[in-house]
């Protein structure tokens, strides 16, 4: 606070100062007294008046710096009590009491809210891990029964329902997964290791954990120049590129379906230097106007609306996830032709330790 809104602040007080003066200076001149001493009253009566607000000032200046430093440059309002110093004076004091009671109970609720979200996201890792448990021995009982199935008609059609079955345990498996990611995207931990791989490596392993996926759609895998190494944790980047293969999978082409994941060096030398992963499928695309908000929670546009299994969580995950790991994610779409989305990794390895 400056000096003059400080004086505008006791435009009352000083009002009263200059009529208790005039009053002063006019009942002397009433008296009889001379002109000269008229003045001098007046004039200590000012600058007394003056040198009081100039201590208060002095006095209360402090307080009021921190309380600006405060508005104007804190983050998070709880660290209030870090940066200001208590005051000496009546006002600063009960301002500075009721301010610390109102970050004690933010502070408080804060605490409160990351102990539940560790404890919602403890619960579901807990469940997610116990979830898995009897899907996989669903699996295994599956397969058993395929194997016994007899080479005729009946078991043909037993055949293909075991199999239907089984993409139906996959599907509420990669459900389960999301569960468990958004979890994770939601807390504050940095519950992640940042690594170099070979995209070559990342790719392999989230194709092979979606293999049923892409043969249920048709869809075949294409690798082009993945000999590159980027910086990522390896469970992270797997689950992000499966929810790509699933989304690319449910709005795959009826024939010749196909996925193409391709690495590219970008910006060579220049403080831009990155390496960007581009998996594009030639489904059906979304629409222009449904591009800028691909990413956004629960959208599921156009093509979302005419579906039956769209939840609009999958690539929200994907951008949320690459976020927390500062990797650059985008998209791009053509009606029609194709669908791709774009992962840009950061070849500087200082950016993933700031």
């Amino acid at each position: 606070m400056g000096p003059l809104t400080y004086l505008a602040s006791l435009r009352t007080a000083l009002v009263c100062e200059l009529i208790a003066t005039a009053l002063v200076a006019f009942l002397l001149l009433v008296g009889g007294v001379g002109i000269e001493i008229v003045l001098l009253v007046v004039a200590i009566m000012l600058a007394s008046f003056l040198g009081i607000v100039a201590l208060e000032y002095n006095r209360r200046r402090p307080f009021y710096g921190d309380l600006a430093s405060v508005r104007e440059g804190v983050e998070h309002p709880q660290w209030f009590f870090e940066m200001v110093e208590e005051p000496d004076y009546l006002e600063g004091q009960l301002a500075y009491d009721a301010l610390r009671a109102i970050a004690k109970a933010a502070n408080d609720d804060a605490a409160t809210y990351r102990r539940q979200v560790e404890e919602y996201r403890d619960y579901i890792e807990t469940w997610v891990h116990e979830a898995k448990s009897p899907l996989a021995a669903a699996h295994l009982m599956l397969e058993n029964l395929a194997e016994g199935v007899p080479a005729d008609e009946e078991g043909e059609q037993l055949l293909a329902k075991t199999e239907a079955l089984g993409e139906e345990f996959d599907r509420v498996e990669g459900y389960i997964e999301q569960a468990l990611y958004y979890a994770r995207s939601e807390s504050v931990d940095r519950d992640y290791l940042i690594r170099p791989y070979e995209l070559k490596q990342l790719v392999g392993d989230a194709v092979r954990a979606n293999a049923r996926t892409l043969i249920a759609a048709h869809v075949a895998p294409f690798r082009v120049d993945l000999g590159k190494t980027v910086f990522t944790d390896e469970k992270w980047m797997v689950f992000i590129l499966g929810q790509l293969i699933q989304n690319s999978a449910k709005y795959a082409s009826s024939s010749g379906a196909e996925i193409v994941f391709s690495g590219a060096l970008i910006d060579r030398g220049l403080s831009s230097e990155r390496i960007e992963l581009e998996v594009r499928d030639n489904g059906c695309g979304i629409p222009q106007a449904d591009l800028p908000r691909v990413f956004d929670r629960g959208f599921t546009g156009e093509r979302g609306r005419t579906g039956k299994r769209s939840t609009g969580i999958g690539l929200y995950l994907v951008k949320r996830l690459c976020d927390k790991m500062g990797l650059g994610v985008r998209a791009d779409s053509r009606e029609g032709e194709f669908f791709a989305v774009t992962i840009s990794f950061p070849t500087n390895k200082m950016h993933y330790f700031e």
